[in-house]
C-alpha cells in the first residue's frame, strides 16, 4: 500500500487535527510512504497508522 496526496488528505486527514505544521507534516509522510520499501514489501495499513502517529506526535 502506498499513498498519495488525495488518499493521504481524504482518509488519514482526521490525524492531524491537533498538528501544528500539517504541510510539513504531509511532506514526511508523502516521502515516507509515496513508494513500497523494496519489491518484496509492502507497508501495511497499520505501519502507515503507527509512523503517521509518531511523525504528527513530532510536530504538536
Amino acid at each position: 500500500m502506498i499513498l498519495n496526496k488525495k488518499k493521504l488528505d481524504e482518509d488519514w486527514i482526521k490525524m492531524m487535527r491537533y498538528c501544528r505544521d500539517v504541510d510539513a507534516a504531509k511532506a514526511e509522510i508523502l516521502e515516507l510512504f509515496s513508494t513500497e520499501p523494496d519489491n518484496e514489501h509492502q507497508w501495511t495499513e497499520q505501519d502507515i497508522y503507527e509512523q503517521i502517529r509518531k511523525i504528527i506526535h513530532n510536530y504538536e
